[in-house]
């Protein structure tokens, strides 16, 4: 009986001494990413240097308007830069549900990834938008370390630019790609 009773104040000992190594908290570049769906629901690996996050609405008539603009700049940068950016829609605050989410890409027929409703609140994807005054269409440019380089919106609407996000990626992935070639 006292050998049992040594071996549990033992291991309740050594227990005690052990430390646990807290979780470090993921930025939003990673929230983002473990999120991301295709448009069956699966998860999709996203794994770019850069984040294009999208917001748009499908009763939003600018948003429709620039479905064929947005689809042939998708595709011109995934030629030119590959895996080195990705755009992730995330729809708009008023969004209710994945339909709303799905009649969007369904209506431009976008070949990149989304946020379904389901994960938004993990994800932080609304609060990185910021107010719920925002314009669309719009973007959020990210780095992997979850720092947002740029957007679209400014403080007021006057200071809106919707491709803003698009001209400072430009911009970055022209500087990553005169380095790499020295």
């Amino acid at each position: 009986m006292k050998r049992i009773l040594a071996m549990i104040l033992l291991g309740l000992l050594l227990l005690s001494g052990c430390k646990t190594i807290p979780n470090e908290p993921m930025n939003s570049y990673e929230k983002i990413v473990r999120s991301a769906h295709n448009r069956q629901g699966n998860p999709v690996a996203v794994n770019a240097d850069y984040l294009l996050v999208y917001y748009a609405a499908d009763w939003c008539p600018y948003c429709v308007e620039y479905a064929e603009e947005l689809k042939q700049k998708y595709s011109q940068y995934k030629r030119m830069y590959g895996d080195k950016l990705e755009i992730i829609f995330a729809g708009h605050v008023n969004d209710q549900s994945d339909e709303n989410l799905l009649a969007f890409l369904d209506q431009g027929e976008y070949p990149f990834p989304y946020i379904p409703f389901s994960e938004r609140e993990s994800s932080g994807v609304m609060e990185l938008l910021g107010e719920h005054r925002f314009y669309i269409p719009g973007f959020l440019l990210l780095d992997r370390e979850g720092t947002i380089l740029s957007s679209s919106n400014g403080a007021t609407k006057e200071e809106y630019l919707r491709d803003r996000p698009l001209y400072e990626l430009q911009t970055l992935l022209s500087i990553d790609c005169a380095v790499c070639t020295e």
